[in-house]
């Protein structure tokens, strides 16, 4: 089950209660508690970061910027030196976005296998 932090809703929701008093077609509260909901459980549905000098099967990886999603996993960045690596893990190349991606099941296997 997940696990939001309930109070930073309540806060979001609060913020943008007080800030849309001051729009002409004010909100209610109980929209702004939906919106908050919405961003939280969209902030837990996706991480984007960029991971510096992770080190995977003895590989020195630099700078990649890392993108995922529950449903699916993009790795971008310099990532030539380790593009066999890549293809073991189960990742494919996109050429029309220049990065590498796998679905929800090959992010699971990489998580069983690293973690």
């Amino acid at each position: 089950m997940k696990k939001y932090n309930l109070s930073k809703i309540m806060k979001q929701a609060w913020s943008l209660r007080k800030m849309s008093l001051k729009w002409v077609d004010s909100l209610s509260f109980a929209e702004c508690l939906r919106r908050a909901w919405k961003a939280a459980k969209e902030a837990a549905r996706v991480f984007t970061g960029i991971v510096k000098d992770i080190q995977i099967a003895g590989t020195l990886m630099h700078p990649v910027l890392v993108d995922v999603d529950m449903d699916n996993l993009t790795v971008t960045g310099n990532t030539f030196p380790v593009r066999k690596l890549m293809r073991e893990l189960g990742l494919d190349w996109d050429k029309d976005s220049k990065a590498w991606t796998g679905s929800r099941e090959t992010l699971n296997a990489i998580c069983v296998k690293y973690a």
